[in-house]
């Protein structure tokens, strides 16, 4: 049975992600937070987990390591948006932005690559929002596109310093999804457009299908960083 670990599994993404690998016969480990994953399954596995505090990390790194010596595939789902509602860059919240989404993304997958082998597929949960070769539409959430654009390149460097063990590692947008974070930015005339299960859907497609390192995905398809 394959293994997946998903990060930020009790709501959202990470839930329906989740629950997309189970009912297809994967072993899954999940991580949350603060509010325990509403899933019942002998192939679920729930660990608690801060992504800002190193020590949580490793903590957290060492059982999954016990628990699986080798991981088929990592979803790094977990993430905040806390500046939604400034429209200048704030630094207090852009380090606390960079310290979750980026900082912690990155230490927690360090700590899991001794568990990665051939066909391996690390994925990197980032967003239009950090696109660099789309046009910025508005003034907000600066220390969010900044995250993601910065996991980006996480994914880019690490593609590169893996592709000689066949370790696969993207980057995914999954679109404005109905989510807490999602409807954080909504309005009365503009709302989230796809599911949480649709979101899944394309991950696991993503982990499942492709075989291309180093890339951007959404909707199915490659697009540019």
């Amino acid at each position: 049975m394959k293994t997946v670990v998903i990060t930020g599994a009790s709501r959202g993404i990470g839930l329906a992600t989740a629950k997309k690998f189970l009912a297809e016969d994967w072993r899954v480990i999940g991580t949350y937070l603060d509010k325990s994953i509403p899933i019942e399954d002998s192939n679920f596995i729930s660990i608690q987990y801060d992504q800002s505090n190193s020590e949580s990390i490793a903590r957290v790194a060492s059982q999954i390591s016990s628990l699986a010596p080798y991981l088929d595939a990592l979803v790094n789902n977990a993430g905040i948006l806390i500046d939604a509602s400034n429209d200048f860059a704030d630094p207090i919240k852009l380090r606390e932005t960079l310290e979750v989404n980026v900082i912690g993304v990155v230490d927690f997958t360090e700590h899991l690559l001794p568990l990665f082998g051939e066909n391996s597929h690390v994925v990197n949960m980032a967003s239009g929002h950090g696109q660099l070769s789309r046009s910025v539409d508005d003034e907000f959430a600066a220390g969010y596109r900044i995250s993601k654009a910065a996991l980006n390149m996480y994914t880019h460097h690490l593609a590169f310093r893996l592709k000689s063990r066949g370790v696969l590692v993207s980057s995914i947008a999954p679109g404005w999804v109905n989510t807490d974070m999602g409807n954080i930015i909504a309005t009365e005339n503009e709302k989230p457009n796809r599911t949480p299960e649709q979101a899944a859907d394309d991950i696991f497609q993503l982990v499942t299908t492709v075989k291309e390192s180093g890339h951007f995905w959404e909707y199915g398809k490659k697009i540019g960083w």
